[in-house]
């Protein structure tokens, strides 16, 4: 989980399956649509990837879609660490500095991203150490 803080307050970031189905229903796009929707990524030039412009900051329709957006993660986040997800629009918008705008889209963006990515698979003692694995390869070749 990401965390942000806004208006002295830190707020985790949680992207599930259930704000996937809150953001469909509150922004009416799928998490996917949300780079054209919500952050407006377009590039200038499709053969330089450096000329990517964010879109969020200058689209006050773009801005309050984003908004509505940290409202649900932050929510989630919020009730999933024992907090109360009392988060709304109003106050979000109200204590978001707009010079940190693009701060808070580009943590959303990734906390997003890293809710998409599938689980690494497990073995039968729980999930893998690939740390511990590597050390102990490393610790054989050595005998």
């Amino acid at each position: 989980m990401r965390e942000i803080t806004i208006g002295r307050r830190k707020i985790p970031l949680l992207y599930t399956t259930y704000e996937m189905i809150a953001i469909q229903k509150e922004i009416g796009c799928t998490a996917f649509q949300l780079k054209d929707e919500v952050f407006g990524i377009r590039m200038e030039d499709e053969d330089d990837p450096t000329s990517a412009r964010i879109e969020v900051t200058t689209d006050p329709v773009k801005t309050e879609k984003f908004c509505k957006l940290v409202r649900i993660l932050g929510n989630a986040g919020l009730e999933e660490s024992g907090q109360e997800g009392d988060l709304t629009d109003k106050w979000i918008m109200r204590h978001m500095r707009p010079a940190m705008i693009m701060t808070y889209a580009l943590e959303t963006m990734k906390e997003i991203a890293e809710g998409n990515q599938a689980e690494a698979p497990e073995t039968e003692q729980g999930p893998k150490d690939l740390g511990l694995e590597e050390e102990n390869a490393k610790k054989q070749q050595g005998n």
